[in-house]
């Protein structure tokens, strides 16, 4: 087999028998001296990994093969979307349908990202449909002197450049606390009579 043979054959393989999962190939040289390409390492025989984003040199010139999707062919693009395991984000507390009593109107929502929090990542808590200020690699957000009554709660997992990269379920609480009016002074009246 000649030179050009090997080419043909290297380009034929890059071009046809790769599947997203064939991420490899390797070449040996038979006793002949005639070099071959395979997916597989044959028994028996001293095989090389083929490094698939620098063409082989055969022969004394060099050569290239030129693919549309060099990433889809060598499966490349597959593991990367098994490497990027989806992110989220959970609102634990206050839980759905909690009571919290604070006469402060005080609250700490807490939350959790899941299956590892990225290595720099903001949370942006959403109340009543409102933004509050954004918390820098951390899961704990406060709100002080908070109305009493029914709210809404969601966290925001954000990337550094502010892209969302998940989003909590909304939950609903409901803030119990003393009247924010003083009560009234209670003072005597004159007798009449």
């Amino acid at each position: 087999m000649n030179n050009k043979h090997g080419i043909g054959i290297l380009t034929l393989m890059l071009l046809t028998s790769f599947g997203v999962d064939a991420t490899r190939v390797y070449s040996w040289v038979d006793g002949n001296g005639v070099t071959h390409f395979t997916d597989a390492p044959p028994p028996g025989q001293k095989a090389k990994e083929v490094d698939l984003r620098v063409a082989p040199l055969i022969g004394s010139s060099p050569r290239s093969v030129q693919v549309e999707n060099f990433n889809s062919l060598t499966g490349v693009d597959t593991k990367k979307e098994k490497e990027a395991v989806k992110l989220a984000i959970e609102l634990l507390s206050p839980e759905q349908g909690s009571t919290l009593r604070d006469n402060t109107g005080n609250v700490v929502f807490q939350g959790q990202i899941s299956p590892k929090a990225p290595a720099q990542y903001d949370v942006r808590l959403l109340l009543n449909g409102k933004a509050a200020p954004v918390v820098k690699n951390g899961l704990a957000v406060r709100v002080e002197n908070l109305d009493r009554g029914a709210h809404q709660a969601q966290l925001e997992l954000l990337a550094k450049d502010g892209t969302i990269l998940a989003e909590s379920k909304v939950v609903t609480f409901y803030l119990h606390r003393a009247s924010l009016n003083p009560a009234p002074k209670v003072t005597p009246r004159p007798n009449r009579g």
